[in-house]
């Protein structure tokens, strides 16, 4: 039976892919004769250096998507009060999404919700849901004048379209405090899709956190953090309660060169389960991620990721530990993979392409509807047609999820969208 349903599955796959890629491909060449140049289409701001510095990134609200060459940004454009100066801001975006496979997450692409067996159907959605609004306050403050930054963003990814906050923080020298992305993340690779989800073996996720940075010279950065420490565990069959006894620590550095940048980085916590009678059982979870960026052909990019460790599916909202056969806990270890390339037809038109896969290491303690490997691959073109403030694009997305029983299925999904950066 098995076998008779990876089949037919795999003929529904072939059919959709086809009909993604054809779609796709026209636009494609509609805009293959475009001159290459060297610049590159920024994303809310003007075009960016070429050159890759130590500095600690700072473009949380360029994600996402952020500009993949942005290390400094330009001085703020708003209005003054006092010394501070106020830039509000945003964006406003459309996204047109057609589905050939039945998957849950509408609203993006998330392979994790692929049901298995494989169900028939497709769907259709518009929302405007990634539409944001931010407020970035800045001015000098001390005997020396040091920069304060106060930076606040949201969007409507909130329960029923509802505005929820995705970063809330202030910086001051090398101090960082609030919310925003994790430092076990590398800000300067995230892939250019359109999709708002993002690849399954991309770590992103944002908490709070108090975060060191020291410059250690023009070329690299250093960072250490004290984060949430809220993972998601499956309980033992007794009674109780889940416990984190400790935050996260977590440490990163970062090397930028004129052709690219490379990233580590590393986590600590723990995990534990307290029944209502006898012993807690408590597991480390740990992991790290090595990242790099490099320039090929002029303005293009060739990317990478890996990702591993016991737990480390936390930073994509995964189970991070799970009861064995006796009862006793054991944290989930996982190994994703992630690679793209990035090409500049012109200044205004970029087709980017990202591959990742994740695995989660082999167990028998796991249910069969565990999620043992999770796929992702996608494929755009963007067009600016007005240079920093609007663009329009489709993308190719395609998802497999296999399960510990050994069943699996697929999705496919053709996106379009509209953007307009606000002043």
């Amino acid at each position: 039976m098995k076998q008779q349903r990876r089949i037919r599955g795999g003929g529904d796959r072939v059919g959709s892919i086809s009909s993604g890629f054809v779609a796709a491909a026209v636009l494609l060449l509609a805009v293959g004769s475009a001159s290459g140049q060297t610049g590159s289409p920024a994303e809310g701001g003007p075009a960016a250096s070429g050159v890759e510095a130590g500095d600690v990134p700072a473009t949380p609200e360029g994600a996402q998507n952020p500009p993949p060459q942005v290390q400094v940004e330009p001085a703020p454009e708003g209005f003054k009060v006092g010394l501070f100066t106020f830039r509000p801001g945003g964006r406003i975006k459309v996204d047109i999404i057609k589905d050939y496979n039945t998957i849950t997450s509408e609203d993006s692409f998330d392979p994790r919700t692929i049901p298995i067996p494989a169900q028939d159907g497709g769907n259709s959605r518009l929302h405007a849901r990634e539409s944001r609004l931010f407020l970035d306050i800045r001015g000098p403050v001390g005997a020396d004048a040091h920069e304060l930054r106060m930076y606040m963003e949201g969007d409507f990814y909130g329960s029923g379209s509802v505005f929820r906050m995705r970063h809330a923080y202030g910086s001051y020298r090398g101090l960082l405090a609030g919310q925003t992305w994790t430092n076990f993340l590398d800000p300067d690779n995230f892939p250019n899709t359109i999709d708002f989800e993002s690849p399954m073996a991309f770590p992103s996720y944002r908490q709070a956190q108090v975060r060191y940075t020291a410059k250690l010279n023009d070329k690299t950065a250093w960072a250490v953090s004290v984060e949430d420490n809220n993972s998601q565990i499956t309980n033992p069959s007794v009674p109780g309660k889940a416990e984190y006894p400790s935050p996260d620590l977590t440490t990163s550095i970062r090397f930028g060169g004129a052709r690219g940048h490379a990233f580590a980085s590393f986590f600590l916590g723990k995990a534990r389960y307290r029944p209502t009678t006898g012993e807690p059982d408590s597991v480390t979870l740990w992991g790290s991620n090595l990242s790099a960026r490099l320039k090929t052909y002029k303005s293009d990019y060739v990317y990478g990721q890996f990702t591993f460790g016991d737990g480390v599916g936390r930073y994509r909202g995964g189970v991070t530990a799970v009861p064995d056969a006796t009862g006793e806990l054991k944290p989930v270890g996982l190994t994703a993979v992630m690679g793209g390339y990035e090409h500049f037809w012109s200044s205004r038109a970029t087709t980017n392409f990202v591959w990742s896969v994740a695995q989660t290491e082999d167990h028998d303690y796991y249910p069969a509807s565990f999620n043992k490997q999770l796929d992702y691959t996608a494929i755009n073109f963007i067009y600016w047609f007005l240079p920093n403030r609007a663009w329009a694009g489709v993308e190719y997305l395609y998802g497999n999820r296999e399960v510990f029983s050994g069943d699996e299925a697929s999705a496919n999904r053709l996106q379009f969208a509209v953007r307009f950066n606000l002043p």
